[in-house]
């Protein structure tokens, strides 16, 4: 289920997760780990943290909630990410809502795995 070994990924991937759950964090770094192995994942639990590792580290693809700790915090994350260079398909906004989201943001409902795990395979062949 989910794709497991399926796909064998670069060593070379770097993805980063950003959500300031940090149980929910952990255990999406967990299942990332499980459908992608081989790629190394760094995580954030807050903007700050995230914008930080953003400016330190070349990432292949960041998966940010939206709501990091209020709505729309995650759009600073989409924001710095661009700037670094990432592509925009690189970028998944993790949200249960699509209130106020930009049409170029690559939104997967959060809890939709299956979504989630199609837009990495896209984002990471």
């Amino acid at each position: 289920m989910f794709g497991r070994n399926k796909h064998r990924a670069k060593q070379d991937h770097l993805v980063l997760l950003v959500d300031d759950d940090k149980g929910q964090l952990d255990v999406f770094a967990t299942w990332m780990a499980a459908i992608r192995p081989g790629v190394h994942v760094r995580t954030a639990t807050s903007v700050e943290e995230g914008l930080d590792l953003i400016t330190t580290h070349t990432f292949s693809l960041i998966i940010s909630d939206y709501s990091i700790p209020h709505a729309g915090a995650g759009l600073d994350i989409f924001e710095a990410a661009i700037r670094s260079g990432i592509s925009k398909s690189n970028f998944i906004m993790l949200s249960g809502t699509t209130d106020n989201l930009p049409d170029e943001i690559r939104l997967v409902s959060k809890g939709d795995l299956v979504a989630l795990e199609t837009a990495i395979q896209q984002a990471l062949p």
